[in-house]
């Protein structure tokens, strides 16, 4: 094609015809630019699509993370209420005196030092990839805005309850080196009189309440941040499921 364009030119110099050459130089020219326009749109067009391609698994990974986040988190939410519950309820009762022995004591020291479930483990892969690769622009402002917001919202949950968790811990294990876990003073079992030996029984009811107050406030703590991310993880999965682009 080239060639044939190539022969015109030549036969129209060889022949003087100045204007007509010059036109169709022109027309030549044109002709060009317009291949090199539609090549480029082409390519665009490719781009776009390879875009849209790995913006769409991008979307369909990022729900697929955040759907499980709140399968977990609801049943974090509903576990954790149930204890806030229990904790309230023994609260009242050691307020109201329905404790009223050393052994009424001893039982609840044994039977409600139970590990909590206040750690929130977030899929957080697909978010990191998006972020490492330099690929979050693939999505609106609004979106990225809010997917932000929540790795936020999740960094900062895990923090706060990192050191609620940890003070609590600490605070249980004082507890359960202050009181030995088996037997009781009032045993006949010399091993367990020995045990509690020099033991502050007195003690047990006030350090108790103020177990029970710790572990409140961590689980309170626990399920106020943890609503945030829920909401804010909600909030992401239906703009992820619109159609806005």
């Amino acid at each position: 094609m080239i060639k044939f364009f190539r022969k015109i030119r030549y036969s129209l110099m060889s022949e003087n015809k100045t204007g007509k050459y010059l036109k169709y130089a022109i027309g030549e020219i044109l002709l060009v630019v317009i291949g090199i326009l539609i090549a480029l749109q082409i390519n665009n067009w490719n781009e776009n699509t390879k875009k849209e391609a790995l913006k769409d698994e991008y979307k369909i990974a990022l729900t697929n993370d955040y759907t499980k986040d709140t399968i977990q988190i609801n049943d974090r939410l509903l576990r954790n209420n149930l204890r806030i519950e229990r904790i309230n309820s023994l609260g009242d009762s050691l307020t109201n005196g329905h404790f009223n022995n050393l052994e009424s004591y001893l039982r609840l020291l044994n039977n409600e030092l139970i590990g909590m479930r206040v750690t929130n483990v977030y899929n957080t892969n697909s978010f990191n990839l998006l972020i490492s690769s330099g690929k979050i622009d693939l999505f609106d402002k609004d979106l990225r805005k809010e997917l932000m917001e929540l790795n936020r919202l999740q960094t900062f949950e895990q923090t706060v309850q990192d050191g609620n968790k940890a003070y609590l811990f600490n605070f249980m294990l004082n507890l359960g080196s202050k009181y030995p876990q088996f037997g009781s003073p009032l045993s006949k079992n010399k091993t367990h009189q020995l045990l509690w030996k020099d033991v502050k029984v007195n003690d047990l009811p006030r350090d108790l309440s103020n177990y029970l107050g710790q572990e409140r406030y961590t689980i309170s703590r626990y399920l106020e941040l943890t609503n945030d991310v829920l909401q804010q993880t909600e909030l992401v999965l239906n703009l992820l499921a619109s159609n806005k682009k």
